[in-house]
């Protein structure tokens, strides 16, 4: 086997020069009929290492079976390009080429090109810097505040990198707790908030108060950012701009719908008090772990403050903003938005609440109990009719009721939206030009992997197990090629 390597997502890769590969396994990949995991996302699997340890084959329980394979299991047989054949907790994951590939080009010959991949772990600062710098090969740029340095770097002649930015599909929301049931079990405070948030007139006047402008301008100078009303995103298929209600900045009409939702300043500080005297004073959860998110609740949490209303930011981090935001334990929480904004036909169920966990800032109490809003039921009906035809007019329709109830009733408060780019090393062929960081999956997912190449002029010698396949299932590490 002739091959040369090549740096790939913060890792290694290679292009094959011959797809011939003659090798013998002490355990061979038999064809046997896949057999369904336990686990994942109904993923086939090997039956020859997963159906013995089934319980209905002899396995001890369920329980077993999903962690019957620890995540130290080199050479597990799969259907993709690329089989793990290294793993270094916490550093990195290295692939080699499955020899057993189903795939083939319009030649015949086989497919992947390439030979390795690895996937380094690193923060999302960091590999944007590695991709720019060439030490990583392809990132998505999705933090705005690197926006200005990328390019900069980028424009360079003798820049490794390249940029291909896509459209405006990246962008952040304010979720007010919806729900007034006791989800998230809040204290008598927050149940009061819980209930101000169900007021359209106090949603109304969040919005208001909000100058997205500035927001977006403090993430990052120039025409990346614009606008977010919330909703479906404007570069998005189903979008439409005449279903799209917007409340615009203006801190006088922010003020008066607070005064419509029954909040006043009585001891005259500047703030509004909460019903029994004290100053309204609403908990922002937001993400630490991303700067973007905490810019972005800073940003907030000034300008309720110029509209009369405090807002303390409760960050936290990992395993316990996910807690806090799925438990409920909030009263605002400022997230990027989901896959379903973008697609609408992916994670479709997560537009409204139609279930007790489906939506993000209004699920069901421990009881199973959803207490729906109008405009809710309204959103829930209109989801399920789109689930249920196949009739594209009408799908078309349907979103355009779904924009315009969302919107004017401000299920969730759009702050900003930026596209995205992705980073992506000259030295690969065979990547579309605009390919967009999201296309119903994210960045090397978007594009067809197992196509992409390197001309062998600009091919690098950088494999971290070269001339080698993976090796038999359960083994550390590779084979040599014989």
């Amino acid at each position: 086997m002739a091959a040369s390597a090549e740096t790939y997502s913060s890792g290694t890769l290679a292009v094959v020069d011959d797809y011939t590969f003659t090798l013998t396994f002490e355990t061979a990949f038999p064809e046997s009929v896949l057999y369904n995991m336990a686990y994942g996302n109904f993923c086939p699997g090997p039956s020859h290492i997963l159906k013995p340890l089934h319980p209905k084959h002899g396995g001890e329980s369920y329980e077993a079976f999903q962690k019957a394979i620890p995540s130290d299991y080199m050479n597990f047989p799969v259907m993709g390009g690329w089989v793990v054949v290294e793993h270094r907790p916490d550093d990195i994951v290295v692939l080699r080429r499955n020899p057993y590939y189903w795939k083939v080009d319009e030649a015949g010959n086989q497919l992947p090109y390439l030979d390795e991949m690895q996937y380094r772990l690193s923060t999302w600062a960091d590999r944007d810097v590695q991709a720019v710098a060439g030490t990583g090969d392809f990132s998505n740029l999705e933090q705005a505040e690197n926006y200005v340095e990328a390019l900069k770097k980028a424009a360079d002649p003798a820049s490794p990198a390249k940029l291909a930015f896509g459209p405006r599909t990246i962008g952040y929301s304010l979720y007010p707790n919806l729900s007034g049931n006791g989800w998230g079990e809040p204290d008598a405070n927050q149940q009061a908030i819980r209930e101000l948030n169900r007021n359209v007139e106090f949603r109304k006047a969040i919005s208001h108060a909000l100058d997205r402008q500035r927001l977006g301008e403090s993430l990052v100078k120039g025409p990346f950012t614009t606008i977010y009303p919330g909703g479906l995103y404007a570069g998005t298929s189903f979008y439409d701009k005449d279903s799209t209600v917007y409340y615009p900045f203006d801190v006088a009409t922010a003020k008066a719908h607070f005064e419509k939702a029954g909040l006043t300043d009585t001891d005259g500080n500047g703030f509004v008090n909460a019903p029994g005297g004290a100053d309204l004073n609403i908990a922002l959860l937001t993400n630490s772990d991303y700067q973007t998110d905490k810019n972005l609740a800073e940003g907030v949490i000034a300008m309720l403050g110029d509209a009369g209303v405090k807002v303390t930011l409760n960050a936290l981090s990992g395993k316990d903003f996910d807690n806090a935001r799925d438990s409920g334990k909030f009263d605002w929480v400022v997230i990027r938005n989901g896959t379903e904004l973008i697609t609408v036909v992916q994670n479709t169920t997560a537009l409204a609440p139609l279930g007790p966990t489906t939506d993000v800032n209004h699920r069901a109490n421990g009881a199973g109990e959803l207490d729906l809003l109008p405009h809710e039921q309204q959103l829930v009906d209109t989801i399920k009719a789109f689930i249920a035809t196949r009739d594209a007019a009408e799908r078309v329709a349907l979103m355009k009721t779904y924009q315009k109830v969302a919107t004017e009733n401000l299920d969730s408060i759009g702050l900003t939206a930026y596209p995205g780019a992705l980073i992506i090393n000259k030295r690969f062929a065979n990547i579309p030009a605009g390919a967009p960081i999201f296309m119903y999956n994210w960045a090397e997912d978007n594009i067809i992997r197992e196509r992409v190449f390197v001309p062998e002029d600009k091919q690098i010698d950088a494999e971290l197990h070269p001339d080698t396949l993976p090796g038999a299932p359960g083994d550390k590490g590779p084979v040599t090629v014989q």
